[in-house]
């Protein structure tokens, strides 16, 4: 039987609609009451399209989903805290503060409830809700590399910033919908979503750096962090029934990033105390949800 695509497409829309129409408004509760009320109109999306929730879109509680979640969250705060420390490291950003622990007890629970929802909002239209109705119907490659290509196009407002935004950007697409897609679940990929945006926003309110170049090395830093999370994906899910790293993503991600990056002796120096610091700095780590 054909597929009927127009529900399909009606659908995507709707949900492009409200995940974008805040941002026409510079008010917080608008942005609150729109980013929330998206998961319930991707529900009632779901349920008109003959699935029977979000779990149609990626987000069902199969065993093992907490779990996922968790690993995904430590696997997007430690890949976007590497990339601050070689950003430091390098001599492309200053340390110029790091806040008290008053101050971090106050910010982290703001911090993840402005993440947690702008999060979820976009990986559902951007990945999940694709994967709903695409997934038997092309190949993962295909799959993965559209997702990408949406994920990028639904930075609407950054599409004519520089070209290491993208590149990031479509390196963060590519990661997350190959987690999406080989787990078969969209838990993995919004943890870590979820996380790079916690450390995004952490390092803007939390650990205040300042930039020393003007020719967004960071951004590129930012850029070449995903794609070791990429290649630390495929071997994660490659190797996932190794019994010494099966459940263990952050040791899976030192070890990965040891046999790949630190032997050759040009990276060595600026790659061996990220990988000793990381685990430790991933608490104050993070940032924006409207970023990625």
């Amino acid at each position: 039987m054909r597929k009927n695509w127009l529900p399909v497409i009606i659908g995507f829309l709707l949900l492009f609609a409200v995940y974008h129409f805040p941002e026409f408004y510079n008010a917080l509760w608008i942005a609150a009451v729109f980013k929330i009320g998206f998961l319930f109109v991707s529900f009632f999306v779901a349920r008109f399209q003959g699935f029977t929730g979000l779990g149609g879109f990626g987000l069902n509680m199969h065993r093992g989903w907490p779990a996922n979640l968790l690993k995904g969250l430590l696997t997007g705060i430690l890949f976007f805290s590497l990339s601050v420390l070689l950003s430091v490291l390098l001599g492309f950003e200053g340390s110029l503060s790091v806040a008290g622990a008053a101050a971090f007890f106050k910010q982290v629970p703001l911090i993840l409830l402005m993440t947690v929802f702008p999060s979820l909002a976009e990986d559902i239209l951007t990945r999940g809700y694709l994967y709903g109705h695409l997934k038997d119907e092309m190949e993962g490659k295909t799959f993965i590399l559209l997702s990408a290509v949406v994920f990028v196009l639904n930075h609407i407002w950054r599409l004519g910033d520089h070209p290491a935004v993208l590149v990031y950007l479509f390196i963060l697409g590519l990661a997350l919908a190959y987690a999406l897609w080989y787990s078969r679940s969209l838990w993995l990929a919004f943890g870590i979503h979820w996380g790079s945006n916690i450390a995004y926003e952490s390092n803007a309110s939390l650990i205040k750096t300042q930039s020393l170049t003007s020719n967004h090395e960071s951004t590129w830093m930012l850029a070449v962090s995903f794609l070791l999370m990429l290649l630390f994906l495929t071997r994660w899910f490659k190797n996932k029934n190794e019994s010494y790293k099966k459940n263990i993503p952050v040791m899976t991600g030192i070890f990965f990033i040891y046999d790949n990056v630190i032997k050759p002796a040009a990276l060595r120096v600026c790659c061996v105390l990220p990988l000793i610091c990381a685990p430790l700095c991933m608490l104050p780590v993070s940032r924006n949800q409207n970023t990625y």
